[in-house]
């Protein structure tokens, strides 16, 4: 066995070791070499501290990792359905801790989807603690139609233009810094014209027929945007994942969004 900075991999390569280490998750996972280095950007991976580890001669596993000054984040963590049982899994998070605890960082943050018992007793086996709990939510847009919001209504902004009015209490995946890297993403925000109750935003991305909802105010401007972005782009698919909260629930639910997958954000205090 044997330990590997990830930055010693082309990005194509690496794609390749997370892709077989997720072949057999919860929900589909597969990175290409661009798409992967848009998922490091984003949530501000740094390869040269990840870890790939190679077992019989194979690259069979990998821990990808960012860090603030203050925490760390373990961005994904996997090892090829083959290799497991031999606790290479434990390899890597041991050598991930070890090296935060070296750095002198206060906490080591991940997240886990709950149905995931074996991860989730790993992570439990080093003293991680369940933080907060997160709902994905999926549907499709076949909800009964509002009429089209008026063009006029409808700014498209950049993402990190709605940092001063994003709402907080999201996953680490979700913190304000990470809108200043999503290049890829949409920004649509409307003034109180749309909704008596206040202006809404939405951001978004869409890719394959998919449509991924980073975040969107759950009142009756988020929904405008919605079915105005939903018109554009014609997905077959949406889907969405944030802190559990009543009001986005019923907001979710009422246009005939169903219950996803459920992850809980896991912290060890160092």
């Amino acid at each position: 066995m044997r330990l590997l900075s990830a930055a010693e991999l082309p990005l194509a390569d690496l794609a390749g070791v997370f892709n077989n280490a997720f072949s057999d998750y919860y929900m589909d996972v597969y990175f290409t070499e661009p798409s992967l280095g848009e998922y490091v950007h984003r949530h501000g991976l740094d390869l040269r501290e990840s870890l790939v580890v190679e077992e019989d001669g194979y690259l069979v596993g990998l821990l990808l990792c960012g860090q603030d000054g203050r925490t760390s984040w373990n961005a994904g963590m996997g090892v090829h359905p083959k290799w497991r049982r031999r606790r290479l899994g434990g390899i890597l998070l041991d050598e991930w801790l070890r090296a935060v605890r070296a750095r002198g960082l206060g906490r080591a943050l991940l997240e886990v989807i709950i149905q995931n018992l074996i991860a989730t007793n790993l992570y439990r086996s080093r003293d991680f603690q369940q933080v907060r709990a997160y709902q994905g939510f999926e549907g499709r847009p076949a909800w009964p139609r509002w009429p089209a919001v008026l063009p006029e209504n409808v700014i498209e902004v950049r993402p990190r233009d709605l940092a001063p009015v994003y709402r907080k209490g999201h996953s680490w995946q979700k913190r304000p810094e990470v809108m200043e890297r999503l290049d890829t993403f949409t920004g649509l925000m409307t003034d109180g014209s749309v909704a008596p109750e206040g202006s809404g935003y939405l951001i978004y991305e869409c890719a394959m027929g998919l449509m991924y909802i980073f975040d969107a105010t759950p009142n009756r401007a988020g929904r405008a945007l919605l079915e105005h972005a939903v018109r554009q782009e014609q997905p077959r698919l949406l889907r969405i994942v944030n802190a559990i909260d009543l009001v986005e629930e019923d907001f979710y639910r009422g246009l005939g969004f169903r219950p996803w997958i459920r992850n809980m954000e896991m912290v060890l205090q160092l």
